[in-house]
């Protein structure tokens, strides 16, 4: 059951890094897949409601992050999805996991943009700047280049999916 979980969310992240977008049918279908092999193959009904828990956990706290614009609805039901799949045994494990995915490959998209235009990350960098020593004010002070819109995206679902099995790998 596990194996298909992870194809299907090979298929997220996949979708995720090429149209910034997580069908909600491939979330319900991991869903369905733990609920299935929770409730009848293990049938650890205990186990089965710490999931819930973990899952509604895992939401709450990215719908927080949600409405503070630091992630996309998808992202916010994804980690929802996550939590329930995992449960409350290895999601802590998990979570640093992705935090630890998402500086590398953050990292990466970083050197990425640098290297598309170099003058476009200096403006933004400095904007940024601004924006951390004078607040929302000290930011509108500077401008980037015409037609820039400053504003950067990295997919979310490709770096759950890598922390989730970095921490699988080192769980052993």
């Amino acid at each position: 059951m596990d194996m298909v979980v992870w194809i299907v969310l090979f298929a997220i992240a996949v979708s995720d890094a090429k149209e910034h977008r997580i069908p909600n049918y491939l979330l319900l279908l991991v869903i369905l897949i733990s609920f299935i092999n929770k409730a009848f193959v293990i049938q650890d009904y205990n186990f089965l409601l710490w999931s819930f828990v973990s899952g509604i956990t895992c939401f709450i706290a990215a719908l927080c992050l949600y409405f503070l614009k630091v992630m996309a609805p998808g992202d916010v039901k994804l980690l929802g999805v996550i939590g329930f799949w995992l449960g409350s045994e290895h999601i802590l494990g998990a979570v640093y996991w992705i935090a630890i995915s998402s500086v590398v490959i953050g990292g990466f998209y970083a050197l990425l943009r640098l290297a598309e235009s170099p003058n476009q990350f200096k403006s933004l960098i400095s904007k940024y700047s601004l924006y951390a020593m004078y607040g929302a004010s000290g930011s509108k002070a500077i401008t980037g280049p015409k037609g820039v819109s400053g504003k950067y995206q990295m997919p979310f679902a490709p770096v759950v999916v890598v922390g989730v099995a970095l921490y699988f790998y080192f769980l052993n």
